[in-house]
């Protein structure tokens, strides 16, 4: 599993491949899903745990109840009247702070010229976090093409994700999630610096 805490050492695609799965995955669907029991059982069990930046956040989740992180989950992913963390990217970068804006279109142009689908049987943005991950993810499968990787991070992710992130680790109400949000944003921040990529300059409205 790729150390987190280390910016010195190369960064292959198969490096944020593997970690874009298991971010989508914890941004995507509640830690009680199948997907991410599984995930947290593999991180738990991993030889360089107390070295690889998982330590902080499977000891926060080992110790809060699952109701705890079930209602953390709603408040931050699915939400009530008002949403402290929105997911989706045109939140940040539409000036209404609208979901399906503009930044939605153009990377829904993206991945259609690209031949990535999300289907999730559902109509919501292509634009929500965890969604994103899974599309790097998948680009990355199919094309092993480094700079179509880059553009989607330089032009639609990288632009907004660090204030997501940041207002996810303020408004959590359980450790784990606030522990998550500082390990996702380290991640991204990884990812820019070693790979030397400067995001697209964009207004963020949030």
């Amino acid at each position: 599993m790729q150390n987190l805490t280390d910016t010195s050492t190369e960064l292959s695609l198969d490096d944020v491949n593997t970690m874009s799965k298991i971010f989508g995955s914890l941004f995507y669907f509640p830690l009680n899903h199948e997907n991410n029991q599984a995930i947290i059982e593999l991180i738990k069990y991993s030889d360089d745990l107390e070295h690889n930046g998982f330590a902080d956040f499977v000891h926060a989740l080992t110790s809060e109840k699952n109701q705890a992180l079930n209602d953390d989950f709603f408040l931050l992913f699915e939400g009530g009247e008002v949403m402290v963390a929105p997911p989706w990217g045109s939140v940040y970068l539409d000036k209404e702070q609208v979901v399906f804006g503009d930044s939605t279109v153009r990377l829904r142009q993206f991945l259609r010229a690209n031949n990535i689908e999300l289907n999730t049987g559902m109509r919501e943005p292509e634009d929500q976090f965890g969604l994103m991950l899974f599309a790097i993810s998948q680009l990355i499968e199919q094309s092993q093409d480094q700079p179509l990787v880059e553009n989607l991070l330089t032009e639609h992710l990288l632009p907004w994700c660090l204030r997501y992130l940041e207002l996810v680790e303020k408004h959590a109400a359980t450790n784990t999630y606030q522990r998550l949000a500082a390990l996702v944003k380290e991640w991204c921040l990884s990812i820019q610096d070693t790979w030397q990529l400067t995001p697209l300059s964009l207004k963020v409205y949030r």
